[in-house]
């Protein structure tokens, strides 16, 4: 079994799709996956399985939606991944404030001119391509920003969802609880 996280997009967040996470991990174990747990209330899921990530994002977006009627992209990454993508932070610590930056997951690994797809949407913002993620640097938050994930769906032809640096340390640290 490989340790993943299932990361959603727009799970209770301002007040929209509502899932109890208790509800969503019993879902995950109808779905039979195991050691099962969910960090912060906002859909980011642990679990072990084996099927493709692409199998397994269209059982549990469809699980999710039938259970819940809430039909929200979703992307999944293993523990190795989301080591490798903390490993490779493009900022010196320090230079950012760690809630200012975020990590977009992306679907779909980023095409060769996603740089240039986007540059024109970063006013007072920063960011790297890297893979299948985008590191952004929000000096000034990014509640106001036009770099969002949308704007990256839209541009990339992708889904992305999006976390802070605290909360992916906190997804790392519980994927690699035994």
């Amino acid at each position: 079994m490989t340790r993943q996280v299932a990361l959603f997009r727009g799970i209770n967040v301002g007040g929209n799709n509502k899932i109890a996470m208790a509800a969503l991990r019993a879902t995950f174990e109808s779905l039979g996956y195991h050691r099962v747990s969910s960090i912060i209330q906002s859909g980011n899921v642990c679990f072990d399985g084996d099927d493709s990530p692409a199998a397994m994002a269209i059982t549990i977006r469809r699980a999710v939606a039938a259970r819940f009627d809430v039909d929200v992209p979703l992307v999944l990454r293993t523990a190795e991944a989301i080591e490798t993508v903390l490993a490779s932070v493009p900022w010196k610590s320090g230079d950012v404030e760690p809630k200012l930056h975020h990590i977009m997951f992306l679907a779909d690994p980023a095409p060769a001119d996603a740089f240039e797809l986007l540059g024109d949407h970063t006013p007072g913002a920063e960011f790297a391509v890297l893979g299948s993620e985008i590191h952004v640097r929000y000096p000034h938050g990014s509640a106001r920003s036009t770099f969002t994930v949308n704007l990256v769906d839209r541009r990339l032809s992708t889904t992305a969802t999006a976390r802070n640096l605290p909360t992916c340390e906190k997804i790392a640290a519980e994927l690699s609880r035994s």
